[in-house]
């Protein structure tokens, strides 16, 4: 059903302007702008900051996937458009967009190791289908092709041992989540080797940040709120931390700076380990008794998952700002402002 927005004057019985569509008002906008974006899974976590981000950058940012968004959620975030739609071919061949596109970031999926194993038929399709989608329409895009950035993950690199993973390691997953982001990546290897689609793959590691509904640390903050602190583990598990905006200044550069048709980068900043991170968070929230751990270990969860971003600083000029001692704070801050928070964990 076409959209349109109505301006009303300040007289009550005074004419309404005509109605303009929401398409003509995008044109405007691109045509003021001069750089066009997709953004796939723009009502995630890491999407919507990646679209803020690209807004905050001058790009008219297109935004599509599930979420359930009002107008004015989505426009907070920085969207010029938001479409309610399955991630697939037949979407986005359907899409009007008011010029060229630039890049087409995927930030879609599970997001979650512990889905896989519930749902491995469903995190699979989220990973792979999408991606090919994505690929296969940009593959028939007038060039120069719009670049695809994929929002990958540390899981592909399952256990390293005592090192930093660098993007050449041998990529080892332990879990079907990994299995499935190796798949995807894979999938953009082919397309840019045999079809010259240019893409950058961003194998982001533990991110954190406002907006995070889920994972070790929206979990604990629940359980602080009942004066809980058991967690599973050892507390010894060593992870590379990055704040969900850096994290999305990490994609946009991607998307924008020069490089050759398909390059990886690792995405981490802070090295902790849980024990750490949670004795911090505990203490920002306020919570009285030290975080305990079960001891107990999964065949999904290595030991180490570090990177090494020379290789990202180097290519992108990035530098991620937010540290732990900054972003947990502002990130129990978050919590703290959502109206119900769950009751039980």
């Amino acid at each position: 059903m076409p959209v349109a927005v109505i301006w009303a004057t300040a007289e009550p019985a005074a004419i309404l302007a005509p109605p303009v569509h929401i398409d003509s008002i995008i044109q405007m906008q691109h045509t003021q702008h001069g750089k066009l974006a997709v953004v796939l899974g723009a009502a995630g976590f890491v999407g919507r900051h990646t679209c803020r981000e690209l807004a905050s950058q001058g790009f008219t940012v297109i935004g599509i996937g599930h979420g359930g968004w009002s107008t004015d959620e989505w426009r907070h975030w920085g969207l010029n458009r938001w479409i309610e739609s399955e991630i697939d071919l037949q979407s986005l061949q359907q899409l009007k967009l008011p010029g060229p596109v630039a890049c087409v970031l995927h930030c879609a999926g599970s997001g979650a190791v512990s889905y896989s194993y519930v749902a491995p038929w469903d995190d699979f399709q989220r990973a792979t289908v999408t991606t090919a989608a994505a690929l296969e329409w940009i593959r028939n895009q007038p060039k120069p092709r719009p670049r695809l950035v994929l929002v990958s993950s540390a899981a592909v690199y399952g256990d390293q041992g005592d090192t930093d993973a660098t993007e050449n390691a041998i990529r080892s997953p332990i879990s079907p989540y990994g299995f499935h982001k190796v798949a995807a990546e894979s999938l953009c290897d082919s397309y840019s080797r045999f079809f010259n689609v240019p893409v950058s793959v961003v194998r982001l590691f533990s991110v954190y940040g406002d907006g995070l509904c889920k994972q070790l640390l929206w979990d604990a903050l629940n359980k602080f709120s009942l004066s809980k602190n058991a967690f599973f583990g050892t507390g010894h598990e060593l992870r590379d931390w990055i704040h969900v905006s850096d994290a999305a200044e990490l994609l946009v550069a991607a998307a924008q700076r020069p490089q050759s048709n398909f390059e990886i980068y690792n995405g981490g900043h802070e090295k902790a380990t849980t024990r750490e991170v949670l004795t911090r968070l505990a203490g920002a929230y306020g919570t009285t008794g030290a975080p305990e751990f079960n001891g107990e270990t999964h065949t999904g969860n290595p030991r180490r998952l570090t990177a090494d971003c020379g290789n990202t600083r180097r290519l992108l000029n990035w530098k991620p700002k937010i540290s732990l001692q900054d972003g947990l704070p502002r990130y129990v801050a978050w919590f703290k402002q959502q109206a119900e928070p769950p009751a039980t964990i």
